[in-house]
């Protein structure tokens, strides 16, 4: 199984297990499944994408199984898959990916391109819990357009265009000097995780320190925390190994922007790849729209 999503796997386990099944209990979210069936009777391979409506994204999940230098052709099921994510009201569709592996190069042979990289601190636990004061605290509804400037003052305009600010989707808390917001964390709370994402202004003075902080924030759950660092905030990474973080690979983070067409023109393209042998994929696909809509099975 090749994860897409890592934020959904450190927080809610293996996608392919009941993290799976977890968007069809969602009313708030819509997956779409597919599978590709070789005609030869080979190995059969499958994925998933995730969007919550009204966002921007839809989201690859997982790839399963795993494969090393497989000489088949997954563009069908890619492509397919992209185009369910358009019709559920995406406008882009991400995956993150390990650049080495051979997956990379077939989502990039998709339409997908890099945005940025990012590696995922795994946090230690906090050897000194006390109930002190944290200078971490809770937004006040009058804090939101600070934070927004923010993000699109230190996220470069090439990430926000593919992930574009939310409006607290998330639980925030912020970091204030002055009065002025230097810093914010927006926080994703799973069974089996907590994943962080931040946005620190380089300005910070006690990085160090400010991080402490924040793994003491998140202490004493009894799950592990994991701070994302994209690349454009590479400097987090010397502090983080002094509070003896733990750093993963480096992930590429990718994107495919998806033509906004409107509903008859979608149909008219559907009709002329029903006419058009040439446009047929090698392999049946088996489609399953987990949004209260009965499985089915189709041919093209």
């Amino acid at each position: 199984m090749i994860c897409l999503n890592k934020a959904l796997f450190l927080t809610r386990g293996n996608p392919v297990g009941i993290a799976a099944l977890l968007p069809r209990l969602n009313p708030s979210t819509s997956s779409y499944t597919a599978v590709l069936e070789p005609p030869d009777g080979g190995k059969s391979y499958f994925s998933q994408v995730l969007h919550q409506p009204g966002s921007r994204s839809a989201h690859f999940s997982f790839f399963a199984p795993d494969f090393q230098f497989e000489e088949k052709d997954f563009s069908a099921l890619i492509d397919f898959l992209c185009f369910q994510a358009g019709e559920m009201g995406a406008l882009n569709v991400l995956a993150e990916i390990e650049e080495s592996h051979e997956l990379f190069e077939m989502l990039r042979q998709s339409g997908f391109s890099v945005f940025s990289w990012e590696s995922i601190w795994k946090l230690p636990e906090n050897k000194n819990a006390t109930q002190q004061r944290s200078t971490w605290q809770i937004p006040s509804p009058m804090d939101e357009n600070t934070v927004r400037t923010l993000f699109q003052t230190l996220v470069p305009p090439l990430v926000q265009n593919a992930e574009p600010f939310t409006n607290g989707d998330s639980p925030r808390l912020v970091y204030k000097k002055d009065n002025d917001i230097l810093a914010y964390v927006e926080s994703i709370n799973g069974s089996e995780g907590i994943y962080l994402i931040p946005v620190i202004h380089p300005s910070v003075e006690d990085i160090d320190l400010l991080l402490e902080e924040l793994v003491r924030q998140f202490s004493g759950l009894g799950k592990p925390v994991f701070l994302q660092v994209r690349s454009y905030q590479a400097w987090l990474s010397d502090s983080l190994l002094n509070i003896e973080a733990e750093p993963s690979p480096r992930f590429a983070l990718l994107v495919k922007h998806l033509a906004a067409l409107q509903t008859g023109k979608v149909l008219n393209l559907q009709h002329l790849r029903n006419d058009s042998r040439q446009t047929e994929p090698t392999a049946p696909i088996l489609q399953h729209y987990a949004e209260n809509k009965p499985s089915t099975e189709i041919s093209k």
